[in-house]
C-alpha cells in the first residue's frame, strides 16, 4: 500500500508550474492516499482448513468436491467492494478441472460479486492475486457466501480469501 509524506515549503517551491498547479497536484496525492487508507479487509476463510499448518490453512482447492461456505461476510451498512485477494498458502497445481473462488450475495437470484479462476499453469505458494469486483455494491444487510469449484482430487492448493471494501 502506498503511503503519503507531506512536502515541506521548500519542496513545494521547487516544483515546476504555478502555485495553483503545485497545490492541486499535492491535494490530488493527499486525496489518493485517503482513498487507499479507507480500504478495510476481512479474512473470509478464518478458521477453515488446518490453522496449525500454513500449507493446509484456508479452503482446499483440490478436495475433489465443490463447496459452499455460507455467511462468510455480513454487510452491517452500505459498502463498496474494492477487491478480493486470493492468498496461496500451498502451491496450486491444477487437477482435472479449473478451480475457482467465487463470492456471491445471498439474494433470491445470487449476484457474483468477485470471481477468480486459478491459472492452468499453477501458482506458487506464498503468493497472492487481487481480483477486481464484478459487482461492487453491498447494501446494508447483504450476506456473502463463498463458492469453491474444486480442481479435482489430483491437484493441490489451499487458499485464503480476503475481502477488500470501503464503507460508503
Amino acid at each position: 500500500m502506498a503511503s503519503f509524506t507531506a512536502k515541506n515549503a521548500a519542496q513545494l517551491r521547487a516544483k515546476a508550474g504555478t502555485k495553483a498547479e503545485t497545490l492541486a497536484a499535492e491535494f490530488a496525492s493527499v486525496d489518493a492516499a485517503i482513498d487507499t487508507a479507507k480500504i478495510q479487509q476481512a479474512l473470509l476463510t478464518a478458521g477453515m482448513g488446518t490453522r496449525t499448518a500454513v500449507e493446509t490453512s484456508g479452503v482446499d482447492l483440490a478436495s475433489g468436491s465443490d463447496a459452499v461456505y455460507y455467511g462468510v461476510f455480513h454487510a452491517t451498512q452500505a459498502m463498496t467492494i474494492t477487491g478480493m485477494v486470493t492468498v496461496f498458502n500451498e502451491a496450486y497445481v491444477k487437477g482435472t478441472e479449473d478451480a475457482e473462488v467465487i463470492l456471491k450475495d445471498r439474494a433470491e437470484t445470487p449476484v457474483i460479486k468477485c470471481t477468480y479462476t486459478m491459472p492452468a499453469a499453477g501458482r506458487e505458494a506464498n503468493t497472492s492475486v487481487t481480483t477486481t469486483p464484478a459487482s461492487a455494491a453491498l447494501a446494508e444487510g447483504d450476506i456473502l457466501d463463498l463458492y469453491i469449484t474444486a480442481s479435482g482430487s489430483t491437484g493441490t492448493g489451499y487458499v485464503d480469501v480476503i475481502l477488500l471494501y470501503t464503507i460508503d
